[in-house]
């Protein structure tokens, strides 16, 4: 079910991909990407539905799935009970947003609704990961979708410095993430949300790392003083990325907070030694 959200999107898009440009061609384009849209969000529906809320359900993660026929590629999904309703605004909000610019887009339309739904799959992903190097790897890459919506459909005269500011400032500011994120591997020899509970790390050591992980938070929140970046974003891009920046773009970084930097990186217990501390996943997973 899980793996539907993912690839339903993506399927969109790719019907939409060889269609023409005629008047009667982006019609249907548009109801295709709507369509698509809603029916993700009866699947998410559908997968709230289906949540086992039971005490000892809800601290596991649920709806899992696992792609590691690659030896260079493991992805690994899931659900909890904090992703799961980051997963239902996303699925939610796409819709509106392509209703909210439904009439007004006209050039470059294909464009336009195939980033939509990639940007969909792409923020689903990021909420459903459990393992942090896929989790940054989604965390970023919705940069260049709305960097090329803010250019090619904003508005004003500002607009590119406005997406190459946001594309930039947010990039440069997931740096020290990805630096702590690399510095877990180098301890631990895997990035998966599971294996690091069972690790012990040095306090110290954890105070720089969770200092990374907030670093990169409070950009992409964003939190003052690092709020450069988003009013020129905001009043610049189309309605609909301005719709999906405030919704569900920005709760990356609160979701990231509330289940990495706050809960994996603080929530420690002291381990045998005295002196090293023991990154735990809190009770609710």
């Amino acid at each position: 079910m899980l793996t539907l959200l993912l690839l339903i999107p993506l399927l969109g898009s790719l019907i939409i991909l060889p269609m023409s440009n005629t008047l009667e061609s982006k019609n249907q384009m548009k109801k295709i990407a709507l369509t698509t849209s809603l029916i993700n969000f009866f699947i998410s529906l559908f997968l709230w539905y289906e949540f086992d809320t039971s005490s000892s359900a809800a601290t596991q993660f649920q709806f899992v799935s696992e792609f590691n026929q690659l030896s260079f590629c493991h992805l690994n999904f899931g659900v909890d009970g904090i992703s799961l309703y980051f997963v239902l605004l996303t699925t939610f909000v796409t819709p509106i947003a392509l209703l909210s610019n439904y009439t007004n887009i006209t050039k470059n339309l294909k464009l336009f609704l195939i980033s939509f739904l990639v940007l969909e799959t792409l923020q689903i992903c990021a909420f459903v990961s459990l393992d942090l190097l896929l989790f940054y790897i989604f965390f970023e890459s919705v940069l260049p979708i709305l960097f090329i919506v803010i250019v090619i459909f904003g508005h004003g005269k500002d607009r590119f410095r406005s997406a190459f500011l946001f594309f930039l400032y947010t990039l440069a500011g997931s740096l020290p993430m990805l630096l702590s994120i690399l510095v877990i591997y180098s301890y631990i020899g895997n990035t998966d949300f599971q294996l690091i509970s069972l690790y012990e790390i040095s306090l110290d050591s954890q105070k720089l790392l969770w200092l990374g992980f907030f670093v990169a938070f409070a950009v992409k929140t964003p939190l003052y003083p690092f709020i450069i970046w988003l009013p020129k974003a905001h009043s610049d891009s189309p309605l609909a990325g301005s719709i999906l920046l405030a919704a569900t773009i920005l709760k990356l970084a609160t979701y990231g907070a509330l289940c990495l930097g706050m809960s994996q990186i603080c929530a420690y217990k002291l381990s045998n030694s005295g002196d090293t501390l023991k990154l735990m996943i809190p009770n609710y997973y």
